[in-house]
């Protein structure tokens, strides 16, 4: 379908001639922007103008319907005082997630004495700061609006919760800067540092993916407890915005475990959890959904013992570099022994197997493989008390891994935070001679 050519330069310049006469105060420049100044425009973009006056503090916005070309074009014009104009642009945009901005613009006339300081090829403004307090205080509004069964106040709670996630996350990302709310919101999904199924969780809080009010507010909670681990280096620069106590309780864990509140049900008092299953059973009414790592390549189920000589007993894709230096049980399975990457404190044991070990390497998500259930589990899915690799060492046997973790919450599937909470007697009056 052939459209009418977007607006060409008369008439911008007879738009520009009329907004300086019908202007109530001094004008001293008018701006394009949007996207017909990104050139970017199709036949249905509207005209968006910046008429700058001179004068007192003043803002105002107008509409038009203009013809042009045998089809009507919108004109939005915002008429604002040159100087609140100049110091806006050294303010975060309110439409980019906290992301740095940098829109082209085109500068249709300017007063001389102004046009030095106005005529600017591309609008920048600064990021946003990270918004960490904010973060958690609206999971506390999720949380309460769950308990009180107000699905609409979970809804607008998550969707508020997902917009302030990619200015804390920012942090932790390379710097990029974003031209429309529309760019923005790629980049703000696109983020390569981020918690595992970050991108589906913020499309399900966002509302632009169905969902029920349980998927909500579990998206809502994993998107929180996977920011934290993910920014906690960055504490001085939360302390600037927030305050010091706030990025103390980053670092010490006191953050983690108010979030872990938050994410019981008002009166429940917490509670073992042991991990089951990769998928968590939902509670009545609702649903819950986890992102779990896809299945072995092949697709084959589990055998229901490994093989005689020890080598892998489910298809992997792990390196065969790696599989190579592995000594496994008759079970094809090594001892994975986890520990904390910043205190060296022992935290659990289980198993992995090659595909278990391929995916803790690839995602950076601890994954082991359940002897009993004969399944694969990912540490965290269920209780939330996740395990962010670090790095993975293999004994000089072949027979052990040494995993370091940054942990979140319990490792202990009791509720403590590491399984060797039992101390035994030793009997150290023996013979030393």
């Amino acid at each position: 379908m052939d459209y009418p050519p977007s607006p060409d330069s008369g008439f911008l310049a007879d738009w520009t001639a009329r907004l300086r006469a019908a202007a109530e105060r001094p004008v001293v420049g008018i701006m394009l922007r949007g996207s017909h100044a990104r050139r970017a425009a199709t036949a249905h973009s509207d005209v968006d103008v910046d008429v700058l006056l001179g004068g007192a503090p003043y803002a105002a916005r107008r509409a038009y319907l203009a013809e042009h070309g045998g089809r009507l074009t919108h004109v939005s014009v915002a008429a604002r005082d040159v100087r609140s104009w100049v110091t806006r642009l050294g303010e975060p945009a309110d439409w980019a997630f906290g992301l740095p901005v940098a829109a082209p613009a085109r500068l249709l006339w300017a007063d001389p004495h102004w046009r030095p300081r106005i005529d600017l090829p591309v609008l920048c403004q600064p990021a946003g700061e990270p918004q960490l307090e904010e973060l958690v205080a609206t999971l506390g509004k999720v949380a309460a609006a769950r308990d009180a069964g107000d699905h609409l106040g979970v809804r607008l709670a998550a969707a508020d919760l997902a917009r302030l996630c990619p200015s804390v996350l920012r942090l932790a990302n390379a710097s990029v800067r974003v031209v429309s709310r529309r760019a923005a919101f790629a980049a703000a999904l696109a983020l390569p540092v981020a918690p595992p199924g970050y991108r589906d969780d913020m499309l399900l809080c966002l509302g632009l993916r169905p969902g029920s009010t349980g998927q909500l507010g579990a998206a809502a909670v994993r998107l929180v407890t996977g920011v934290l681990p993910l920014v906690r280096r960055y504490a001085a620069e939360i302390a600037e915005v927030a305050g010091t106590d706030l990025a103390e309780a980053l670092v010490d864990g006191r953050l983690d475990r108010y979030v872990a509140q938050l994410t019981r049900p008002a009166g429940r008092p917490p509670r073992p959890r042991r991990e089951s299953s990769p998928v968590p059973a939902p509670r009545a009414g609702q649903w819950v959904t986890v992102s779990v790592p896809d299945a072995p390549v092949t697709g084959a189920h589990p055998r229901p013992s490994g093989p005689a000589d020890g080598g892998p007993a489910r298809p992997s894709r792990l390196d065969p570099a790696i599989a190579a230096r592995l000594r496994r049980t008759p079970d094809g399975l090594v001892a994975a022994v986890v520990r904390a990457h910043d205190t060296g404190e022992v935290l659990m044991v289980a198993w992995m197997d090659d595909e278990a070990l391929h995916r803790t390497l690839t995602t950076g998500r601890a994954t082991y493989w359940s002897r009993s259930r004969r399944e694969y589990w990912v540490k965290g899915a269920t209780s939330g008390h996740h395990q962010y690799v670090r790095s993975v060492a293999l004994d000089c046997d072949g027979d052990a891994l040494l995993v370091s973790v940054e942990q979140v919450g319990a490792a202990c599937h009791t509720g403590h935070r590491s399984c060797f909470f039992t101390e035994l007697p030793v009997d150290a009056a023996g013979d030393r001679s």
